[in-house]
């Protein structure tokens, strides 16, 4: 089976493919990006410190 890489088929089908590829990456990387924003140092300390009371009480 040869593809030729010129058919306009191919080249239609390939773009859609990495089109697909680009907008989950994107969707992956805003999803990161929102968790990273979410994060406060403040309330994991406060979290953390509670839970050490926790364990040493």
């Amino acid at each position: 089976m040869n593809i030729d890489l010129s058919n306009p088929i191919v080249v239609i089908i390939v773009g859609i493919i990495l089109l697909a590829l680009i907008v989950f990456w994107n969707r992956h990387n805003a999803k990161v990006n929102r968790n990273r924003r979410r994060r406060s140092f403040r309330e994991n300390y406060y979290n953390r410190k509670k839970e050490r009371e926790k364990e040493n009480n």
